[in-house]
């Protein structure tokens, strides 16, 4: 059985992105009786892996919560169905989100600015940046979309985020805790610039959004300002954004 699923190397060389992907498949096949295969990568660059074994449709299943599927015929889309993208992009007031969509031609979901407004900012007239700088919806982001107009002819997916999505976000505001997003960059990679920089103990942790993008939990009092700097001098090259609790509740909205 074959799978495409939402990581592709972006700075890196694909043969180096394909050893993270096998020791992250490694880790999720554990000791199920079934065997993974890379199968290069679609038109859009995300990568393809080929599943068999006795208990391939549990792998299956894994891979696909764990790593994001990506639906690459647009017949596979149906409305309000919930799907799992990556954002691409994020200019003129609205969102471009890729889910993976290539037949029979190469698409993004959008969310509109009036949609970002009322989901993300109480439906205030912000400007469509000022909700991407807030919520770190960057490209390399990965978010969930449910889809609200569908029309596959015209070229037309539009979607809101879906609840697992604002559910993550109230969690995240909820703790105060500021947030370093790292983009093209690999865990290993962060979790060494934390050493480096000795900076142990102002995170709780670096948890996973893909292979290529992470984010760094700050401990209570360390400010994501404060630490990019730090962490930037080990990270050339990376880009490195802050979730700001404080300013998404005084700037957008309370959750």
């Amino acid at each position: 059985m074959k799978i495409t699923v939402l990581q592709r190397p972006g700075q890196y060389t694909a043969r180096d992105f394909n050893v993270n992907l096998e020791n992250a498949l490694s880790v999720l096949k554990g000791e199920l009786s079934a065997s993974t295969r890379l199968g290069g990568f679609s038109k859009k660059g995300w990568a393809r892996i080929e599943v068999d074994g006795q208990d391939y449709e549990v792998l299956l299943e894994l891979i696909a919560r764990e790593l994001g599927r990506a639906r690459s015929d647009i017949g596979e889309i149906e409305m309000h169905g919930v799907y799992q993208g990556i954002i691409s992009s994020g200019a003129d007031g609205k969102l471009e989100v890729d889910i993976g969509l290539e037949t029979p031609r190469p698409l993004s979901a959008t969310i509109q600015l009036s949609t970002l407004r009322a989901q993300l900012a109480d439906g205030k007239p912000l400007r469509g940046e000022e909700i991407v700088d807030s919520y770190c919806l960057f490209p390399g982001a990965k978010t969930s979309i449910r889809i609200t107009r569908l029309e596959p002819e015209a070229g037309i997916v539009e979607g809101w985020f879906a609840d697992p999505q604002t559910e993550e976000f109230s969690d995240w505001v909820a703790t105060r805790l500021d947030r370093v997003q790292a983009f093209d960059c690999y865990r290993h990679e962060l979790e060494l610039a934390i050493q480096r920089a000795h900076l142990e103990r102002d995170v709780i942790s670096v948890e996973p959004i893909t292979l290529t993008a992470q984010s760094v939990l700050c401990k209570l009092g360390t400010d994501a300002i404060g630490l990019m700097p730090q962490l930037g001098s080990f990270l050339k090259g990376r880009e490195l954004k802050p979730f700001i609790p404080r300013r998404i509740l005084a700037r957008c909205r309370q959750w």
